[in-house]
């Protein structure tokens, strides 16, 4: 296991000496040739299989650079607990600075819409406005923000629990282990009609060419399905549910939101279950109170 890079947040002129003093590492990147070393890493930060089913108040800022080629195999390898753990460990942390993202969207956009009810808003702000509401599909570009339009785009920008991303990545890319999620980091099964899609070995000639999305890193698939829970028509039940627990003051869940996404597999009712269960199983439900610790992002960066 090597430690690649410590970088240092700011530069050093024109630094004071107590500003050196509180000096802290902006980063750490580890390249890893073997998933027990995946494991050390996680262990010694206290953010053990234990620690993380026990349920932990908060969880370290880890990003995984890529899936290794080499967990399709060492998966088949050791046991079925252990191969859970390093996942959902993983997609935990992912989920959160995910979550974490979309969280200070959303609190930008309450705070513009606030303001907005009592006055005018700057340009930069209402071309903010604009670039967020064709992020998230409301308005294509040029199109008019309608109060209706604002009010559909409050209930786009929010937040997926992370128990439910990690119960359906652990299902739709067989525990990070499938073809998909090794070759394109993709974690989730969003579908994709780009020439560069990666191509299942039976394709459904009904629907002409398609193939599965792929992605720089996994995180990078995570931010992509919170996007698609927040923004594709089929989801539009998950959408509501949602706001109406905001609009109740009650908690987002992964169990309470679950039976929203039928839709998502052809299994229906049955998809649905299997999430739930994954949740209660793996006592995943402290995850949705959960917050990512302060300490700088560590990176870990499979060789191949």
């Amino acid at each position: 296991m090597t430690l690649l890079l410590l970088f240092f947040a700011g530069c050093e002129s024109r630094k004071t000496a107590q500003e050196k003093r509180n000096q802290e590492p902006r980063f750490l990147r580890y390249k890893v040739t073997s998933y027990r070393q995946t494991v050390q890493i996680l262990d010694n930060l206290g953010y053990s299989a234990e620690a993380f089913r026990k349920g932990m108040t908060s969880i370290p800022r880890i990003e995984l650079t890529r899936i290794s080629s080499r967990w399709a195999d060492e998966a088949r390898d050791i046991p079925v607990s252990e191969k859970k753990s390093l996942f959902l460990r993983l997609l935990a942390s992912g989920a959160l600075m995910a979550d974490e993202e979309v969280a200070r969207e959303r609190k930008k956009l309450l705070s513009i819409l606030e303001k907005l009810a009592k006055g005018p808003i700057s340009r930069n702000e209402s071309e903010w406005l604009r670039r967020l509401a064709v992020k998230y599909k409301v308005i294509k570009p040029g199109g008019i923000l309608t109060p209706d339009k604002l009010e559909e785009l409050k209930k786009r920008v929010d937040i997926v629990p992370p128990s439910l991303i990690l119960a359906q990545g652990a299902v739709e890319s067989a525990w990070g282990t499938s073809r998909f999620a090794v070759e394109g980091n993709a974690l989730f099964g969003q579908w994709s009609f780009s020439d560069d899609a990666m191509t299942p070995k039976e394709q459904r000639k009904e629907l002409g060419h398609y193939g599965l999305a792929s992605f720089k890193t996994p995180l990078d698939s995570i931010r992509a399905y919170i996007l698609n829970l927040d923004t594709h028509p089929a989801y539009r039940e998950f959408r509501d549910l949602r706001a109406r627990l905001r609009a109740e003051g009650r908690p987002l869940t992964g169990i309470a939101l679950a039976p929203t996404l039928r839709r998502y597999s052809e299994r229906g009712e049955a998809y649905v279950e299997e999430l739930r269960q994954i949740i209660r199983a793996n006592r995943l439900q402290w995850l949705d109170r959960a917050r990512l610790d302060d300490n700088p992002v560590i990176y870990i960066h499979p060789d191949r």
